[in-house]
């Protein structure tokens, strides 16, 4: 395994049965992380009271985007990471790929995994084609393999004889067709997603879904990121809820997003305290996730 961290966590009630269950439903473990923090010093400027304005200088702070996170994915899992903005679900998931190295803590994975996306590839001056042919030899595709696939990204991104022309000729939409078009090319082991199916006007969404679901199949393991209930219930296996860079609530879909549906109808109609109140039904402690983790690490 490679190596690249989780705290309240948490499915309360569990078994030691259930975790079981779990443990064969899927395949073998395919990433663990353990105790993952991820922080990012800041300067927090100070108003200036005279003039209306803010000062260059300020105080020295810190950031906790991931607060102590521990989670184990196994073969055949597509996880779903939701939670309010700021809640910490993409941090974890760059840190998850090796994006970014974690503050502390580790993440061990059994293939590489890939972070979904490549925009820092591609090259304003160059045609899409050319761009096709970037990107694949970017997500690590061989020469013959690019080569086998440019017919088909070209077709998903169905951006007609634009294809042959610079990518800065491109609007905002054909830039995002393209883009999610060479991405999907790819044939990871493990996949990391973030907001990708919001991609393209309705026309391409219906294409795209397929062309995702297709992707998710070929991939052993996946994590998504993405605010749109409907999706991740028809998508994920499993879900993880964050909130302020720790999780609150780690399973099942249809349980998961029914509880993180009642905090965000708590936040909305009453705000942040009683939703912290219907949160605290729901939060694990970071003892009961680990012991979670171990349980089914160790049945399998």
């Amino acid at each position: 395994m490679t190596s690249t961290d989780d705290r309240n966590a948490g499915e309360s009630g569990r078994t030691d049965t259930d975790a079981s269950d779990d443990a064969r439903q899927f395949g073998d473990l395919t990433l663990l992380a353990t105790d993952i923090t991820l922080d990012y010093p800041v300067r927090i400027a100070r108003e200036e009271k005279t003039r209306g304005l803010f000062s260059s200088a300020g105080e020295r702070g810190v950031v906790h985007a991931v607060r102590g996170v521990c989670l184990a994915a196994r073969q055949g899992e597509f996880i779903g990471l939701v939670g309010r903005n700021g809640s910490g679900k993409s941090a974890l998931l760059r840190v998850l790929a090796g994006v970014e190295a974690p503050t502390t803590g580790e993440v061990f994975a059994a293939s590489k995994p890939q972070l979904m996306g490549v925009g820092a590839a591609l090259m304003p001056h160059l045609t899409g084609l050319d761009n096709i042919r970037i990107g694949l030899l970017a997500m690590g595709l061989t020469p013959d393999e690019v080569q086998a696939r440019i017919a088909q990204v070209a077709e998903l991104a169905d951006i007609g004889d634009s294809i042959r022309m610079p990518m800065r000729t491109y609007s905002s939409g054909m830039r995002a067709r393209l883009r999610f078009s060479i991405s999907v090319a790819a044939e990871p082991d493990i996949i990391m997603i973030d907001e990708a199916l919001s991609t393209g006007d309705d026309a391409f969404r219906e294409r795209s879904n397929q062309a995702m679901k297709d992707l998710i199949a070929r991939s052993g393991t996946g994590f998504l990121v993405n605010h749109s209930a409907p999706v991740i219930r028809e998508l994920c296996t499993r879900v993880v809820w964050m909130d302020k860079g720790e999780i609150v609530e780690d399973g099942e879909t249809i349980r998961v997003m029914k509880d993180y549906s009642m905090f965000m109808n708590a936040l909305r109609k009453h705000g942040e305290k009683k939703a912290l109140e219907v949160k605290a039904r729901y939060a694990s402690t970071f003892e009961e996730r680990i012991e979670d983790i171990r349980r089914g690490t160790v049945d399998t």
